[in-house]
């Protein structure tokens, strides 16, 4: 078993993020852990062609952003890049939020994102269609906070892991 592992992290060259499957698998493992109650909310809130399971919708707000991923009918979103991840200033490695995340100007940011699409989903106001892209960017917005070293580095530097 050990050398199982210490062969798997050997012979793994690089990293570059989740990707379709890291967001799939990673929702897919979250909504096991849902409370019954938690699980019906977020079932009545998925799309009908979802049949309940939130993976295949964990990496669409991956795709809206770029021109040649976006779906057909969907407006280009390349707005909400800077929502996926935290830039700590200066190679700091602590998040202070007003200076990391723009808190007072918009929280633009994953934690930020995080907090206002969970109260766009709380809101009993919105319309169904907001509160379905909340879910939707939440879902995704958890999986990307859980990444390791999920920042805009990342977008433009390999990373070899050794």
């Amino acid at each position: 078993m050990v050398f199982s592992i210490i062969y798997l992290i050997i012979s793994c060259g690089s990293a570059y993020g989740w990707g379709g499957d890291g967001h799939s698998l990673t929702a897919a493992i979250a909504q096991t852990l849902l409370t019954n109650d938690s699980l019906n909310f977020v079932r009545d809130h998925l799309p009908w062609y979802t049949s309940g399971n939130i993976s295949m919708l964990a990496s669409w707000p991956d795709y809206i952003i770029y021109p040649d991923t976006n779906p057909v009918d969907y407006l280009n979103w390349q707005w909400s890049k800077e929502l996926h991840y935290v830039d700590t200033t200066d190679w700091s490695c602590v998040y202070d939020r007003e200076q990391d995340c723009n808190w007072s100007s918009g929280q633009e940011c994953v934690d930020g994102s995080i907090q206002n699409y969970t109260a766009r989903l709380a809101d009993t106001q919105q319309d169904e269609i907001q509160r379905n892209e909340a879910l939707k960017f939440l879902i995704h917005f958890i999986g990307d906070a859980h990444q390791p070293l999920h920042d805009r580095i990342i977008h433009t530097v390999s990373c070899q892991y050794q």
